[in-house]
C-alpha cells in the first residue's frame, strides 16, 4: 500500500504551476491578475536568489508594494535605501526610480501592483515554469527585446 500511495503523491501537480513563470532565473506566481480584479491590481509572489534583479527603473503607470515573506531585500527608492526583511514592506510609487537587490541566499516576497496589467510584462518575457522552484541555469536575457517590451509597458531603465 505504501508504494501505491508514494506513486500517487509523486504525480500530484501543484495548482499554482499553471500561474507560475520563470523570469530572470526567479520564480513568479501570479496569484491575481487584471482578469481576476477587473484591472484593479495584480498580486505576484516572487522568489529566487541574487543575480536576476532589475537595473534602476521607473514605472510610468504602476505603483508597487513589496512585502517580504522570507530573506532580505535592499530596495532603492529614489535617494532612499530600505532594508526589508520578513514581515517588512516598502511602497514604490510610479514615477520614482527604484530597484532591489536580494541580500540573502534566497528571498520570497509579494508584489502588489496597481493598477493591474504589468504582470503581462513578465508573461511576455518569461516562460511557463516547469516546477515550483527558481529556474536552474537561466539563459542570458536578450537586452534588446527586454527594452522593447519594457517600452510597451511604460517601463524605463535608467543608466
Amino acid at each position: 500500500m505504501a508504494t501505491a500511495l508514494l506513486s500517487f503523491e509523486e504525480n500530484v501537480v501543484d495548482p499554482r504551476l499553471a500561474r507560475s513563470i520563470w523570469f530572470m532565473g526567479g520564480l513568479m506566481t501570479v496569484h491575481a491578475d487584471a482578469r481576476d480584479t477587473n484591472g484593479g491590481f495584480a498580486l505576484i509572489e516572487m522568489s529566487g536568489g541574487p543575480g536576476g534583479e532589475p537595473p534602476l527603473h521607473v514605472h510610468e503607470h504602476e505603483d508597487e508594494l513589496f512585502y517580504v515573506l522570507e530573506g532580505r531585500l535592499k530596495v532603492t527608492r529614489g535617494s532612499e535605501e530600505l532594508i526589508l526583511e520578513a514581515g517588512d514592506s516598502g511602497f514604490l510609487p510610479r514615477g520614482v526610480p527604484h530597484t532591489f537587490k536580494i541580500r540573502s541566499g534566497f528571498a520570497r516576497w509579494l508584489v502588489y501592483v496597481t493598477p493591474a496589467g504589468f504582470e503581462e510584462y513578465f508573461r511576455t518575457l518569461g516562460k511557463p515554469a516547469e516546477c515550483m522552484a527558481p529556474e536552474a541555469n537561466p539563459a542570458a536575457p536578450d537586452l534588446g527585446r527586454v527594452r522593447s517590451v519594457a517600452a510597451k509597458f511604460g517601463l524605463t531603465f535608467l543608466p
